[in-house]
Parts: structure tokens; C-alpha cells; sequence
């Protein structure tokens, strides 16, 4: 008689042991051990092209906001500050921390140096305002695809960056080192502070909901789940986003406090050395392209260009072999 061959149930789960139930999978080709040593989750080649693309994105954005036309009502000037909603789609996808580094890096060389008008170090509290509305903005979006946070993260950009700018603004009225702005209000102070509260009005409508808003949760959703891979990244994971905090551990509000009081001691100073009629430290590596020219600036802008040129060519060629190593991978699983 012949017997069927009853097929014995797979064993392995009990013939495991606990050390390889407790193993971690291999990881894939997003996860290097370059990239898991990184504090953050990110490797050098990763960095930089995240760096280098906020900068060039941002900076060619801000060249094009800085020629619209604008029109004149009033005592009020209706146009465009800058392209908000470039900063917070790239902050949406990508690391918030490197976005916010980079795009206002791309705003100071594109449209200041390259252009031939850099005021030196005051320079450094647009920098430190944008870097941190920036921030705050990408970390607020924890899914690019909700429209509302992407609506919310345009808005409170654009509020942190004018807001704190035109309290540091305020302050140097106060201070009795900027009597110029307040005779363009009629020597009122009060009408200063109306003036500074309608231009953050204006410009929150302008650059925060129709430069904003409108592309970001267009683009945004479109855009996420295709640019990250390119980068060797994983797409954000809404269950867990990115949380503000600071570097080293350190608090992200005193860093935010630091950085505010940073912008306002540059701007002050900087005041203060153009009321008394000097230059100082505010005006170091400060230089202004003239009807002639001036000696040296064309090499300035050729080595900005080659620097630029340089770093594209690098995350291009960073990213490419990711691909490649990731095809390979693939190939022999």
C-alpha cells in the first residue's frame, strides 16, 4: 500500500534562536553605513546636494522675484519679496536643517554677489531670518501631501522672516540710530509701526499665498516619493517627521532667541556705523559693482560661478552612482 507523503510543516520559526529573532534585516541601498553613522540620518554626498540644490533653486528664484515689477499704492509697494514657496517644497521633502542652510546661502550668492551688490557681514541677518522661517516651515509639514500644512508652513515662514525683521526694524527707529525711515512716515512713530504691519500684510499675501500656498500644494504632493530616491533618501515618513531642535542637543528655542538677538546686533551695528558716517565691521567684504565696474569683481563672479558649477557637477555625479549602486543591488536580490 502505498503511503501519501504528508509535506512536513516549515521548522525554521522553531529552530530560530533568540539572536536571530532579534536581527535587524540587512539594510537596502538607501542605508549605507556611511549614512547610518551620520547623526542625522545623512550622509556628506547627501548634504551637499541638498545644499546645492536649495542654494541654486532658491537663488535663481530670487534673481527672477527681484526684477517683477511692482506697483506703487500709495505709501504701500505691492510686489513680490521672494519665491516662498521654492524653500518650503524642498523643506517639505527633503532635510529641513540643510534646506534652510542653503537656500538663503543661494539668496546672498546669486542675487547679492554674482549681481555686484554684497553689504559684507550685515548681510548675515537676512541670512539668519530666512534660515530659521525656513526651518520652522519644513518641519511643520509632516505630510507633503496634507494641503493644509503646506498652506501653514508658506504662511508662518513668511510671519517668522517679516515679523522678526521688522521688530529689528522697529527697534533701530526706537533707538534713535535710523531717523531717515521715520521721516519717510511724517516723523510719526506710530505711523512707522503702521507702515511696517502693512507691508508684512502685503507681503504675506503676495509671496506667502500667491507665490506660496498655490504652487507649494500643487507641487508638493507631485513631487514627493520621486526627488528623494534620486538622492539616495527615503521619502518623509508622516508617523515621524522631523522635530525642532537644536545642534548638540541644545534646546531649539534658545537657538531660535540666538539667532533673532544675532540679527539684531548685526542690524544695529550696522545702523549705527552708517548714522555716524563710518565704515566698520559690518561693511567686511562689502563691495558694489559700479556703471565701470570694480577691479576684482569679475573674478569674484567667475570663482562663485566655477565653486557653483563645481558642486552641481558633484551631486550629479553623487547621485548617478547612487542609482547605479541601487540597480545593482536590486539585481542581485
Amino acid at each position: 500500500m502505498i503511503r501519501s507523503v504528508q509535506p512536513r510543516p516549515d521548522d525554521s520559526a522553531s529552530t530560530r534562536t533568540p539572536r536571530d529573532l532579534t536581527r535587524t534585516p540587512a539594510p537596502d541601498s538607501f542605508e549605507s553605513a556611511e549614512l547610518r553613522r551620520s547623526g542625522d540620518g545623512l550622509s556628506s554626498s547627501q548634504k551637499l546636494m541638498i545644499l546645492v540644490l536649495s542654494m541654486t533653486l532658491y537663488g535663481v528664484g530670487d534673481i527672477v522675484a527681484s526684477v517683477l515689477p511692482e506697483i506703487s499704492v500709495g505709501p504701500l509697494e505691492l510686489g513680490v519679496s521672494y519665491f516662498s514657496f521654492i524653500a518650503v517644497v524642498l523643506a517639505a521633502l527633503l532635510n529641513p536643517v540643510w534646506v534652510a542652510l542653503g537656500a538663503p546661502l543661494g539668496e546672498l550668492v546669486f542675487s547679492d554677489m554674482l549681481l555686484g551688490d554684497f553689504a559684507g557681514l550685515s548681510e548675515l541677518e537676512g541670512y539668519l531670518e530666512t534660515a530659521l522661517a525656513i526651518y520652522v516651515a519644513g518641519v511643520i509639514v509632516r505630510d507633503p501631501c496634507r494641503r493644509a500644512q503646506l498652506a501653514l508652513a508658506c504662511v508662518a515662514m513668511v510671519l517668522i522672516d517679516k515679523v522678526s525683521g521688522g521688530i529689528i526694524d522697529i527697534v533701530k527707529v526706537a533707538v534713535g540710530i535710523d531717523p531717515e525711515t521715520l521721516e519717510e512716515s511724517d516723523g510719526l512713530f506710530s505711523a512707522f509701526v503702521i507702515a511696517e504691519g502693512l507691508d508684512i500684510i502685503v507681503t504675506v499675501a503676495f509671496s506667502g499665498v500667491l507665490f506660496g500656498i498655490l504652487p507649494a500644494v500643487w507641487l508638493a504632493p507631485r513631487l514627493y516619493g520621486k526627488i528623494e530616491p534620486i538622492m539616495g533618501l527615503r521619502p518623509r515618513d508622516p508617523a515621524a517627521p522631523p522635530r525642532l531642535r537644536g545642534p548638540a542637543g541644545i534646546g531649539f528655542w534658545l537657538v531660535a532667541v540666538f539667532s533673532v538677538v544675532a540679527a539684531a546686533a548685526i542690524a544695529l551695528l550696522a545702523a549705527w556705523e552708517e548714522f555716524v558716517g563710518k565704515q566698520g565691521l559690518s561693511t567686511i567684504g562689502s563691495f558694489e559693482l559700479g556703471a565701470d565696474g570694480q577691479p576684482g569683481f569679475g573674478l569674484l563672479a567667475v570663482f562663485g560661478a566655477v565653486v557653483i558649477a563645481l558642486g552641481i557637477l558633484v551631486a550629479l555625479a553623487v547621485a548617478s552612482r547612487r542609482r547605479r549602486a541601487a540597480r545593482n543591488s536590486e539585481g542581485q536580490r
